[in-house]
């Protein structure tokens, strides 16, 4: 069976990640260009610091279920 070869596509900016063949499939992911900008401080100052556990804490309005009442 033959290798499958997939272009990769930043799904954000349509940067080519990676080429293939004319006509191979298109597969989509977040470049480091991309990533970087949405986790920016400066563009995005609702995004706490890192915390000790090395993580990013979103603000509590961002998602809610319902279920920590």
């Amino acid at each position: 069976m033959g290798t499958l070869v997939l272009a990769v596509v930043c799904a954000w900016c349509n940067r080519v990640i990676t080429t293939a063949p004319a006509g191979s499939p298109v597969t989509h992911t977040i470049c480091s260009s991309c990533l970087d900008w949405t986790f920016s401080p400066e563009r995005q100052p609702s995004i706490e610091p890192a915390s000790e556990s090395g993580h990013f804490t979103l603000p509590d309005r961002v998602y809610s279920f319902g279920d920590d009442q």
